[in-house]
């Protein structure tokens, strides 16, 4: 497994529990607002072996691990590192993913207790969203449904991002997971312009108002609550 860097202890990363952030370096994705784009390309990062990894985090005063990216599921021994982390007294695992890899997501549901899944965009925007080499959205789609038949916590989560969005996709969004029998949060966090992004980028998007999210909250299905994290 490729991994870019490690932080010790976060406060931010999973509510309420202190946690280690392992980002795996390498993606099969390429959104244009990607804040951690040196790490997209799977070349990226340093080459470890899982109990290199697990020697590495062992010891931290935190309660678990939030392993992110990059995507972790490229990586097929990525349930083999959440299998070691548990082995290793391990409280906590949660996971961050855009669910591009169903396969690998469903080996690793056994480990995990909580998962941020990326909602990119509506399902006919995908392709153009992630620019990967193929259309993702069947993929992503079974994943959802993967981690909703199971025990793991399903945090969904969007990225809005201005002049790149809509609020009706936002709305269509909570309309598909309502329709999957998803019920709960689902979180819109607004792109920030960071030293992450690539500056050619920069020039097609832009920082969105939260007012152009909040006119849209009452048409969100009863079942799902919108939570809007400005930053």
């Amino acid at each position: 497994m490729r991994v870019a860097s490690v932080i010790d202890v976060s406060l931010v990363d999973v509510p309420k529990i202190p946690v280690t952030v392992i980002f795996t370096a390498g993606c099969n994705m390429n959104c244009p607002y990607c804040q951690n784009a040196e790490i997209i390309p799977q070349t990226s990062g340093t080459q470890m072996t899982i109990s290199d990894i697990v020697n590495r985090v062992r010891g931290n005063f935190s309660d678990g691990y939030c392993i992110t990216g990059g995507e972790p599921t490229i990586h097929k021994d990525l349930p083999d590192l959440l299998k070691a982390l548990r082995d290793d007294g391990a409280k906590y695992i949660n996971l961050n993913t855009q669910g591009s890899v169903p396969d690998v997501l469903e080996r690793c549901l056994p480990y995990l207790d909580s998962i941020w899944f990326d909602m990119k965009t509506t399902p006919e925007r995908y392709l153009e969203v992630t620019r990967a080499k193929t259309d993702p959205w069947s993929r992503v789609l079974r994943s959802i449904r993967l981690v909703l038949q199971s025990n793991v916590v399903f945090w969904p989560r969007t990225t809005y991002v201005g002049r790149w969005m809509h609020p009706d996709e936002i709305v269509r969004i909570a309309q598909l997971l309502a329709k999957l029998g998803f019920e709960g949060e689902y979180i819109i966090q607004n792109f920030i312009k960071s030293s992450g992004v690539r500056e050619l980028e920069i020039v097609e998007i832009e920082e969105p108002s939260r007012e152009e999210v909040e006119k849209i909250v009452d048409e969100i299905p009863p079942q799902i609550s919108l939570r809007l994290e400005w930053r």
